[in-house]
């Protein structure tokens, strides 16, 4: 297909060439990318691209949804279109959970929270939850009668997420803890007693543990770097996060170690580093370094990084220490600033991996990444390891936490003979 630019202002066509070049969009996706913001260019009329909102893209994207035989792959391609067209060339913000624009209007339910999180050093997935349920409380109040109190308000929302979406008693805790953090932190002011509410009677699930059999095929089953990266999981006890974070400085080859920086709680550990996975791992190294130095030849800003820390040490994102261990494959372009730098590689991408691999290995349970976790902590208590170890190996806060193992293994009445049997 030939690539032509727009009747209108194609001052963006040139840099957006380059964008889709480093950011290794195919060639036969190239074409497509360049006619979706030619559409969304004739879509906005005469407004010039560089001032296109939010609303904007929203009402284009869904306008494309409302289309006859509209297909999800076309509306996302439209959608990376145009998320490489307002970083890329306009440096613009982009919200990675809605597919649009960053909103340049203060929020004044969700920039108090986003401040205070910030500023305690929550990670981003606890602020993602906070601002989640504080967007689902604010829709649900406005929607009830005006001068009810905010303890009244919290009580019906938390009961109609049992009634309604029945949800777990940890997603309706998690809630709770939202809105109370909200009034507290945020708002300046406390939430009172709420009083008794209807809790949800869903239990939490015991974890799903496979086998050291089933581990091993389904390690087998898999191929390339994600057989590695769950070879990690299983063999370190890592969370999935953990694992994509880790950079080549958090590798003691020698000692057998891993050290994880910033995990759950923002807290640092060490744990083991598996036997089976020193000839991989560093085979992939080699590769990953590589890699490295093609960017730095390229003249590449590095890693992704932290803004203070990159203040702090301005030439460590180029460093060979401070690179991913498991990089992505693509480019990506640094919001505000437009520079190409070196994201690590996405979650999705293993998750997907493992429940292929499940399907092959043909395990019915519902495992996952995490469920490589929970076999790391079952196997090693199994094998006689005390239970303080594997609180320290899994990062646990609460011996109570790691606990939970130890039901599993248990497993009362399992070692009784079934009559059926006799």
């Amino acid at each position: 297909m030939e690539t032509r630019p727009s009747r209108c202002d194609a001052s963006w066509l040139t840099p957006y060439l380059r964008a889709l070049e480093l950011t290794r969009v195919k060639d036969s996706q190239r074409p497509w990318y360049i006619r979706w913001v030619e559409r969304y260019a004739k879509f906005i009329g005469e407004k010039p691209l560089p001032a296109s909102s939010r609303r904007d893209i929203e009402a284009f994207i869904d306008s494309l949804r409302s289309e006859p035989g509209a297909e999800e792959w076309k509306i996302k391609t439209a959608s990376d279109a145009l998320r490489l067209l307002h970083t890329a060339v306009y440096g613009k913000n982009w919200d990675r959970a809605t597919g649009v624009p960053v909103e340049d209007t203060a929020s004044p339910e969700l920039d108090p929270l986003r401040a205070v999180c910030r500023a305690r050093g929550y990670s981003r997935k606890t602020e993602e939850a906070y601002a989640y349920w504080v967007r689902r409380f604010v829709a649900f109040r406005r929607n009830q009668a005006p001068g009810r109190p905010d303890t009244l308000l919290v009580r019906a929302f938390l009961e109609r997420l049992v009634v309604v979406d029945m949800v777990s008693s940890s997603t309706q805790a998690q809630a709770l803890n939202a809105l109370v953090f909200w009034f507290r932190h945020a708002l300046g002011r406390e939430l009172g007693e709420i009083g008794d509410f209807q809790k949800s009677k869903r239990p939490r699930f015991v974890p799903v543990v496979l086998t050291r059999t089933e581990v091993s095929g389904l390690l087998e089953a898999m191929g390339g770097d994600c057989a590695l990266m769950a070879a990690l999981l299983y063999g370190s006890g890592l969370r999935l996060n953990e694992l994509i974070n880790l950079r080549v400085k958090d590798i003691d080859l020698e000692r057998r170690q891993l050290t994880v920086r910033e995990g759950k709680g923002r807290k640092d550990r060490l744990t083991i580093l598996a036997e089976r996975s020193l000839e991989a791992l560093v085979r992939h190294l080699e590769r990953v370094h590589r890699l490295w130095k093609e960017d730095m030849a390229a003249r590449y800003a590095g890693a992704t990084f932290p803004p203070a820390l990159e203040r702090k040490y301005p030439g460590a994102p180029r460093e060979w220490p401070w690179q991913y261990v498991f990089p992505a494959s693509r480019l990506c372009i640094e919001p505000g600033t437009g520079s190409y730098r070196r994201h690590h590689q996405d979650d999705s991408v293993l998750q997907k991996a493992v429940k292929s691999a499940l399907g092959r290995c043909g395990i019915t349970r519902r495992a996952s990444c995490h469920t490589l976790r929970h076999s790391f902590a079952t196997h090693l208590l199994e094998s006689g390891a005390d239970i303080r170890t594997v609180q320290e190996l899994l990062g646990h806060s609460d011996v109570s936490t790691t606990m939970i193992y130890t039901h599993v293994l248990n497993r009362p009445g399992m070692a009784v003979r079934s009559p059926a049997d006799d």
